[in-house]
């Protein structure tokens, strides 16, 4: 009931039973392994003397896009600015985070005083690194001035 997946060229060259028998597991890594056949079928066809003009199309620019944005992150490749480096971004920001030391009688006294939660108070506290007073000025003056 398995049969092997057809290359999205109709070239039967020998170089395919190479190409089978690493074939990605999932569909996604499947149809950008696809779609980078198709283009690299159609810019051979185009070396080949074939219109040489021709430009190829936002669908396929984007396909391929995509397709290699899927190959850097499956091969753990990324250049800088691309789509790997922003998921890298968040830890960053969690370790700035980590950084602020934060004191309990801040958080207690935050908890107690505002009636939060621990982890709001906490959060609070980070946002206006470690400073009680700021924080509660903060949390304070927005219902202030909404009154």
């Amino acid at each position: 009931m398995t049969e092997p997946i057809q290359s999205a060229s109709n070239a039967g060259d020998a170089g395919d039973d190479e190409t089978t028998q690493n074939l990605p597991k999932n569909a996604e890594d499947r149809k950008a392994a696809a779609a980078l056949n198709a283009l690299n079928a159609n810019a051979m066809s185009q070396e080949g003397g074939e219109t040489a003009s021709k430009q190829p199309s936002a669908a396929d620019q984007e396909a391929l896009g995509k397709a290699m944005s899927r190959l850097e992150i499956a091969s753990g490749q990324g250049k800088i600015g691309d789509g790997v480096s922003k998921k890298n971004q968040p830890k960053k920001e969690t370790e700035v985070k980590k950084k602020i030391k934060i004191a309990s009688e801040d958080v207690n006294l935050l908890i107690d005083a505002l009636d939060l939660t621990k982890t709001k108070a906490t959060e609070l506290l980070r946002s206006h690194e470690g400073d009680a007073t700021q924080a509660i000025r903060a949390f304070i003056s927005p219902s202030v001035k909404a009154s």
